[in-house]
């Protein structure tokens, strides 16, 4: 380990890696990176400190990952905001690795006002939800002109058929406003001449 921590070129990375602990970031050089990785891999170091963009690279054996914090600031809008669930899940699943360990331990820490979701998130089922109504213009549109929707009953049989309209009829409010609605800034917008 010794000949390695001397083509270290960080400071602080070559302290902490005096003392058994990685670190690992977009601002270490490339072979920084590198060395730590196989110091990791390799089981020369316990202990890896690494930001969130770890989760989607390399596949580490990690037992235990403990995610601190599920938020990031975002420059674009000036403000902390949360990682999307599947980036959450990404690093839950960094511990445990099937070839490299028979279980995984993953501890979230945040904020109590966040801890109810996350305890909700972990022990029950999230619904799957369904994305069409932000292009549903786009999929009668062209289902419009391939001639397979020619009236409003033709629409309505058409979204009868997708998983939105299930998610709707789970919830009777929502379906007021899609046909109160959405035909209504389909035909303001001119996207829909049909009718």
């Amino acid at each position: 380990m010794d000949n390695l921590l001397l083509g270290v070129k960080d400071a602080n990375l070559k302290l902490t890696l005096a003392f058994g602990c990685g670190l690992h970031h977009a601002g270490l050089q490339e072979k920084d990176r590198k060395i730590v990785e196989e110091l990791f891999v390799n089981q020369k170091i316990q202990v890896l400190i690494a930001t969130s963009t770890l989760a989607w690279g390399v596949n580490f054996p990690a037992h235990l990952v403990i995610i601190k914090g599920t938020e990031y600031y975002c420059g674009k809008s000036r403000r902390y905001v949360d990682f999307p669930i599947t980036d959450v899940l990404q690093m839950m699943g960094r511990a445990g690795r099937p070839q490299f360990d028979a279980q995984g331990k993953a501890v979230i820490l945040v904020h109590d006002i966040k801890k109810h979701f996350y305890k909700k998130f972990l022990y029950e089922p999230f619904p799957v939800e369904s994305n069409l109504l932000s292009v549903l213009p786009d999929h009668l549109n062209a289902e419009i002109v391939s001639g397979t929707i020619n009236s409003k009953q033709d629409a309505m049989d058409y979204i009868t058929w997708t998983y939105f309209f299930r998610r709707l009829v789970m919830n009777p409010r929502l379906v007021a406003f899609l046909i109160h609605n959405i035909f209504d800034s389909f035909m303001r917008s001119h996207m829909v001449l049909i009718f």
